[in-house]
């Protein structure tokens, strides 16, 4: 069974933005009033088989996410890949360092908002689109 990316992303964003801003950090540290609320988080997956996956490597859909949103790229296949920006300058994501198999992961906040078409440079066959826009 093939999972949309878009309902993955959500259900991880969901479940990895506090709910209580100030309250706490990601590990329930407390925060000191006036700190800055942590970005959420966004966990973008290099989904299994993703070779044969080609261009729905990186789900069958573009990835979104937020400007401000921290991109957690996060490899659940069972080989080595990395994730490049075609257009490096349409949004500050340009790459990943190589993503080990089996959970290998890599953040980057995301601040620029634009839309680039992304490819793994070990098997460029695996394609897809990430976008950042406004909240």
């Amino acid at each position: 069974m093939k999972l949309r990316l878009r309902s993955v992303l959500t259900a991880v964003a969901l479940s990895t933005v506090p709910f209580m801003p100030g309250c706490g950090d990601s590990h329930g540290m407390p925060m000191p009033p006036g700190s800055p609320t942590p970005p959420g988080t966004a966990n973008a997956y290099i989904l299994p088989n993703a070779v044969a996956l080609g261009d729905t490597a990186f789900g069958d859909e573009p990835i979104v996410i937020f400007k401000g949103e921290r991109l957690h790229w996060v490899n659940a296949d069972t080989v080595a890949h990395d994730v490049v920006a075609d257009s490096p300058a349409a949004t500050d994501f340009q790459r990943t360092d190589e993503l080990r198999p089996g959970g290998g992961d890599q953040s980057f906040i995301m601040t620029k908002l634009g839309t680039t078409r992304i490819h793994c440079s070990i098997h460029p066959n695996m394609t897809g689109t990430l976008i950042v826009r406004e909240p």
